[in-house]
């Protein structure tokens, strides 16, 4: 019987195989890492899969009469989540000046905060309920960070398949 390149002489069947029967445990682990990459890059993610924006908030008219009367407000969340590269405007309606951590918004103004890198912020805010507001900057995320566990661990994990598999069918052979 003559092998040809993509086949070779299978002893135990007397038939031949396809040489290419390795290479799908070498491909069988970067697919599995790929995969697990992936959706743990969907679970950490969260709903931050966008590129950076603009975030605007109003601080509504009336909004420090209703916090001393201790109703809901609604101006801000407690905690928000943005990207690196985001930037958080804060517009206040009010007739009082407010502050959130550092900055100082007087009434009928606007300002701008630049979120230029990842950090996880909490500060004073007098224009929420609790007079506290949690501020996280998240990097941003890409698809490529899927590819470096793919290429690091599936590559070796597939070769060491492929191994374990032509060492099993070399110990039935014989």
């Amino acid at each position: 019987m003559t092998e040809t390149f993509l086949e070779t002489s299978h002893p135990r069947l007397g038939r031949s195989s396809p040489r290419w029967q390795w290479l799908l445990p070498f491909l069988a682990g970067p697919l599995f890492i790929g995969a697990i990459s992936v959706l743990a890059w969907f679970m950490l993610a969260g709903s931050i899969t966008r590129g950076p924006g603009r975030i605007e908030y109003v601080i509504a008219a009336g909004t420090a009469q209703r916090i001393a009367a201790g109703e809901a407000v609604s101006a801000l969340p407690a905690k928000a989540v943005f990207v690196v590269g985001d930037v958080l405007v804060l517009r206040n309606e009010d007739t009082v000046n407010h502050n959130l951590g550092p900055f100082w918004i007087p009434a009928g103004t606007t300002i701008s905060i630049p979120l230029d890198r990842a950090s996880t912020l909490n500060y004073l805010c007098t224009a929420h309920p609790s007079g506290y507001i949690g501020l996280e900057v998240r990097p941003q995320n890409s698809w490529l960070l899927t590819l470096v566990p793919t290429l690091l661990l599936g590559v070796p994990l597939g070769g060491v398949l492929a191994l374990i598999i032509r060492v099993v069918s070399r110990l039935d052979a014989a």
